[in-house]
């Protein structure tokens, strides 16, 4: 019997990370014969990586943009295109005669899902299949067998916890676009997962409660409260937050617990009166496999076999229609709710007195970190800017995926890139530049920080930017500074053999005021400690330090000046330097009215970890004395040029950033509950 032609169409991540390494070992029994993608390049790559893994009669591969032009080359296709593409496609993929193997959702739509599984259920229709691979998971099949023999008793409940900060690295955008995916994680963790929950537990099934956190773009975190039959199911998703990936079934005689990844690690199976009945791996039973690859070898070799007509397929259309029903009713449906979130929602609203930007394109250049992605967040919450968030890969920028869309445009460039840039660039007439190096060796942070930096002046200028706004620091000021501290003081002193974080700002710094004139204007932003939700230097990782430390920083009011200001409040103080024709060529100093000192700041951090007073904490290893010196500091930063140029004047005080960083840290998992 020759081989099923297949075609895979879409051939981006999924399909090479997934589909393609299925192939090799299904030689006669499924050959590739068409690759199919809007993008040539995504094409190519699939073909090269086909090379790479040993497929067969790669020279013989068709490359198309369109189904319809290798229409000829195959008899049945894996579609794995952006969600909202699956219908369209699929429909004239069935009405040509084309077997389909659809990765999930099935739709976005119910009625689109409906009319696809009605066209496959037609007499000679083709076949239509779902790929739900997590069926062929060892622990996944393990607890079907559980519950269809009896040894849990009649499930009563099921937790189910799925989330981490996402970690994937998309080709494109299109993952977080609404209009190309359709949702957020409900729709593409909870594909899996609801359908694994009707696999166990059968179709009966209602949405008690739903939440998730969608501004208009796609949910990045999301909680199914849902009822099949008599067994109450809760269901976790996040693309930000650890919420580790567990479930557990819990029966009348016994609960099982598996991990969701593939592979599980360790399961266990306990019994009502507490003996433990299992521990550790499971078995691979038939047809569940214990290798990922083989996973989708399975799948397309029971798809092969589902086009003969020599068995069922594992999961078909009608199991894809019910995964759809669910998903819209959570969205939809009466029981949805949003989830409070005011550390994204506080002041965005353009009716607040702040710059309404009406008409202007902003570039926000590291717009997947701290100060660059709440920027994003207040230029679309509070302004009518249209926004060109430019990062460096689209997984780290989920976070940005809840807002609304309709004036987002994202951008993929590299600081060290300037043709890169320039593109990204292209029709903006601000500039707010915030990226720096962060991560990486010595070298590799200098040239992102200083590189980059005159990177981003020469691509702003050659695009046509009007206006570079740069995100600099207090420290590129002299810390030998007491008392008043103002943007006359003088600066750090330069140290080429130092290019650590204060030498790059300066450096940096130095470039965008120099840049200044003929044709680009540019405004520099000088933050002190900058703290709020998101934030690492001075929250996460104030948050997550060894708790010895804080035997040994200051308490109770003490220590020195804290030049803090919450990132809100910078982000304010952005938004007037990209408005004010005053502060072109000039340097700000942002920071809070109120005097903090640093023993204030460090209390909040205390109450927020549940620790008492120095006294009450063990010493740990001695923190650095540099670091010491700077609790010791007297410089206190005047920003009376800002309030006088700009019109800037910080309003949130520290308790009340503390508390909105409080909320965010317990919903983050960075903090404990309170009260626990």
């Amino acid at each position: 019997m020759p081989p099923v032609r297949l075609a895979i169409i879409g051939c981006g991540a999924a399909a090479r990370g997934c589909h393609l390494p299925a192939l090799p070992p299904l030689k006669g029994d499924v050959q590739l014969t068409a690759l199919v993608d809007r993008d040539p390049r995504q094409t190519e790559a699939a073909l090269a990586l086909y090379r790479e893994l040993g497929g067969t009669d790669a020279d013989r591969v068709v490359l198309a943009t369109d189904p319809a032009e290798a229409a000829g080359a195959f008899d049945a296709a894996v579609v794995v295109a952006p969600h909202t593409l699956h219908a369209p496609i699929v429909r004239e993929l069935l009405a040509a005669g084309k077997h389909v193997l659809l990765e999930k959702p099935m739709t976005t739509s119910v009625e689109d899902a409906e009319a696809l599984a009605g066209a496959a259920a037609a007499e000679g229709a083709p076949v239509l299949a779902m790929a739900h691979p997590r069926r062929l998971f060892p622990a996944y099949a393990w607890i079907k067998r559980l519950i269809d023999a009896g040894d849990l008793g009649e499930v009563v409940r099921v937790d189910w916890s799925e989330g981490h900060p996402y970690a994937h690295e998309p080709v494109s955008w299109s993952m977080f676009d609404r209009r190309l995916a359709g949702g957020g994680v409900l729709t593409d963790t909870a594909s899996h997962v609801f359908d694994t929950l009707l696999w166990w537990l059968g179709p009966d099934v209602e949405v008690v409660r739903y939440e998730d956190n969608s501004l208009g773009g796609v949910e990045t975190d999301a909680r199914a409260e849902l009822r099949f039959g008599a067994t109450d199911v809760r269901c976790d998703f996040s693309r930000l937050r650890d919420l580790g990936i567990s479930c557990t079934v819990t029966g009348t005689r016994a609960t099982a617990t598996i991990g969701t990844d593939f592979p599980a690690g360790e399961c266990t199976l306990v019994t009502a009166d507490g003996v433990e009945l299992h521990r550790g791996d499971v078995d691979a039973v038939a047809p569940a496999q214990d290798e990922w690859e083989l996973l989708f070898t399975e799948q397309l070799a029971n798809f092969a076999a589902a086009v003969r007509g020599a068995a069922p397929a594992h999961s078909g259309a009608e199991d894809g229609v019910r995964v759809v029903k669910l998903i819209q009713e959570c969205y939809a449906g009466p029981a949805r709710e949003a989830s409070a979130q005011p550390w994204t929602t506080r002041g965005g609203d353009a009716a607040t007195g702040g710059p309404v930007l009406a008409g202007r394109t902003v570039a926000v250049t590291g717009a997947s970190g701290f100060i660059g992605g709440r920027l994003v967040e207040r230029l679309v919450l509070g302004t009518e800017a249209r926004v060109r968030p430019v990062v460096r890969g689209f997984g780290r920028a989920a976070r940005l995926s809840v807002l609304p869309q309709d004036r987002l445009e994202f951008h993929r460039a590299d600081l060290l890139d300037a043709g890169t840039l320039r593109a990204a660039f292209e029709g903006c007439d601000t500039v707010i530049h915030c990226a720096f190096g962060s991560s990486g060796d010595e070298a590799g942070r200098w040239a992102a920080s200083v590189e980059g930096t005159a990177n981003v002046l020469e691509a702003a200028r050659a695009a046509g930017v009007r206006r570079v706004v740069h995100l600099s620091t207090i420290d590129v000021y002299d810390p030998a500074v007491t008392g008043a501290l103002t943007e006359d003081s003088p600066a750090r002193p330069g140290d080429p053999a130092d290019r650590e974080y204060e030498q790059q700002k300066l450096a940096a710094e130095r470039l965008v005021v120099e840049a200044h004139g003929d044709g680009l204007e540019t405004v520099v932003l000088q933050p002190g400690v900058v703290h709020g939700p998101w934030g690492g230097q001075w929250t996460t990782a104030q948050l997550r330090r060894p708790e010895g430390d804080f035997a040994q920083l200051p308490a109770d009011g003490g220590g020195g000046v804290c030049n803090a200001v919450y990132v809100d409040d910078l982000a304010e103080a952005v938004l007037l330097a990209v408005e004010s024709a005053a502060a072109a060529g000039e340097r700000f100093l942002v920071g809070h009215a109120e005097e903090l000192r640093w023993g204030s700041f460090f209390d909040a951090v205390r109450a927020l970890r549940g620790l008492g007073g120095p006294v009450t904490v063990a010493a740990g290893e001695p923190v650095a004395d540099w670091e010491l010196d700077l609790y010791r500091s007297t410089a206190r930063a005047d920003v009376g040029k800002a309030r006088r140029v700009l019109g800037f004047t910080a309003r949130t005080p520290f308790a009340e950033a503390a508390e909105l960083t409080g909320q965010w840290a317990r919903w983050a998992g960075e903090a404990p509950e309170a009260g626990a």
